[in-house]
């Protein structure tokens, strides 16, 4: 399974045992309903490890197989709807499941009927509290998404409320011969034609790769360096993409009457990174390895090339294989005193 959907069913799974711990503890110690049985603290942990894990595992599986096959292919409404009827199925699903396991295996002493197990208050309330959770889950995956994967824990615990300095990799990638492409198309085939192309820009996913933002046909990923990182994710990321694209180039002629290029800026060094804004807040870098990455990527179209990168990038990679380097020359990027060495990449 892919690396982005394992995160997907780690985050469902914890929040769905953080859900029924809290209902347990508020059903032990907290409003009690009338119910005909009351489960000990024994039996109750057992329901945490056991439907906590399966929620989350069910509840991740169809947040995954959403994103996958619905989101910008239905209006939204339908797509909410179509999650509240998977949430009814799912707990319907998992309310059998309960009823069997605490009649058959968890030893209540007084007999209960499948009708007054789902029509007793207590289940009445777990069903809705249990839609209520997964609605919430799903929100806070929707923000998440918006503001980069991964974005919103580090904004709640205020990670980047004071500046700090961190050294990572970015990458520029920007459509080659955009403003041809968007006289030919206009504004809104060619927004649609934007929106699909980064569509298929999932394709990165499995390399690591953070999207800070989109800028017009632009967009700016990163990767955090760390001691035991592997650099060519870099370029296999920027390689699986154009793979992508090729692997849809019939549905783009089918559809716009072209095949979507993209050109891209490899540099790593520090920048700041600190949170900013107030009316809408985001994590935001500074300093001249953006400049730099920018510059590089800049001079794709004077080089003829799609992949360009820093001397300071290649010579962490230099020793590996995979890739065929050659060095372009020195430039005076634009902003720059200092002279750049320039370096393509091509697969070899």
């Amino acid at each position: 399974m892919k690396k982005r959907n394992l995160r997907i069913l780690r985050d469902y799974i914890i929040g769905w045992i953080i859900a029924i711990i809290f209902w347990v503890i508020m059903r032990s110690y907290g409003v009690t309903l009338h119910v005909p049985t009351t489960a000990e603290p024994a039996q109750a942990l057992r329901l945490v490890i056991i439907f906590g894990p399966l929620a989350g595992i069910m509840f991740g599986l169809t947040q995954i197989k959403i994103e996958r096959y619905l989101y910008r292919r239905i209006p939204l409404w339908r797509l909410e709807l179509f999650g509240l009827v998977s949430n009814v199925v799912i707990m319907s699903i998992m309310f059998i499941m309960a009823y069997f396991m605490i009649k058959f295996t968890l030893g209540f002493n007084e007999p209960i009927d499948f009708w007054q197990f789902i029509s007793n208050p207590s289940a009445i309330l777990a069903f809705f509290y249990s839609i209520f959770v997964n609605f919430i889950m799903a929100l806070l995956r929707q923000i998440n998404l918006s503001l980069g994967d991964g974005n919103l824990w580090k904004l709640l615990r205020g990670d980047f409320y004071t500046p700090r300095v961190e050294n990572r990799v970015f990458m520029f990638i920007d459509l080659k011969s955009s403003t041809t492409i968007a006289e030919t198309l206009g504004h809104i085939r060619y927004s649609q034609f934007i929106q699909d192309c980064f569509f298929d820009l999932q394709a990165i996913h499995e390399y690591g790769a953070e999207v800070y933002q989109y800028v017009g046909d632009e967009v700016v990923l990163s990767w955090k360096s760390t001691p035991s990182m592997d650099y060519l994710v870099c370029l296999k990321a920027f390689w699986a993409f154009q793979d992508q694209l090729k692997k849809r180039e019939a549905n783009y002629m089918a559809k716009y009457g072209l095949v979507p290029v993209f050109k891209a800026g490899i540099n790593e060094g520090e920048v700041s990174v600190a949170e900013v804004g107030e009316i809408k807040r985001e994590i935001a870098y500074h300093g001249d390895t953006m400049n730099i990455t920018s510059r590089i990527q800049e001079k794709c179209n004077q080089y003829d090339r799609l992949l360009l990168v820093s001397e300071c990038y290649y010579n962490k990679i230099r020793h590996q294989t995979g890739f065929k380097p050659e060095l372009l020359g020195e430039e005076e990027l634009r902003g720059k005193h200092e002279l750049i060495k320039v370096y393509s990449l091509e697969r070899a």
